[in-house]
């Protein structure tokens, strides 16, 4: 008994080994490549705008709260050395200015771009409540916070 020996190239001429012929599938595995390609980019730009947003909302509300505080601190030394609580008043021009001057060094110290805006008094005189809006490509945030100038031994 005599072994033959294959050949597959012979096989192939004839028309044998149809795999090394075909370029079936291909188009699918190109196609799943693609698209895993942009779910990941889409994945990564979407994970990367929802964080900035978020410290952004988070750097908002902290400036708008260490803004106030620092307003809030603007009172009338006449009126602290009255010693009565209820005859505290807020200098509201220092208060203001000291609302833009922390904001803006705030914001800067941050890396973002925004505005503040004090506003004094209401239905509380010694309410000081600031908002800050944070302006990026993504979207505008706001934060608020609010401070009262509080007496104590």
């Amino acid at each position: 008994m005599a072994v033959q020996a294959h050949d597959r190239w012979a096989d192939r001429d004839r028309g044998g080994d149809r795999r090394l012929r075909s370029d079936r599938g291909s188009a699918m595995v190109a196609s799943l490549v693609l698209l895993f390609a942009f779910t990941a980019g889409a994945v990564v730009w979407l994970a990367r705008d929802v964080d900035r947003t978020i410290s952004n909302r988070s750097i908002a509300a902290s400036v708008a709260f260490q803004a106030a505080r620092s307003g809030a601190q603007q009172v009338e030394v006449g009126s602290l050395r009255g010693g009565a609580d209820d005859e505290i008043t807020i200098d509201e021009d220092r208060a203001r200015a000291e609302v833009q001057r922390v904001a803006t060094r705030l914001l800067g110290e941050y890396g973002v771009t925004g505005t503040a805006s004090a506003r004094i008094g209401g239905a509380d005189p010694l309410l000081v409540t600031v908002t800050v809006v944070i302006t990026d490509p993504v979207g505008d945030v706001t934060g608020v916070g609010s401070a009262r100038p509080e007496t104590g031994p």
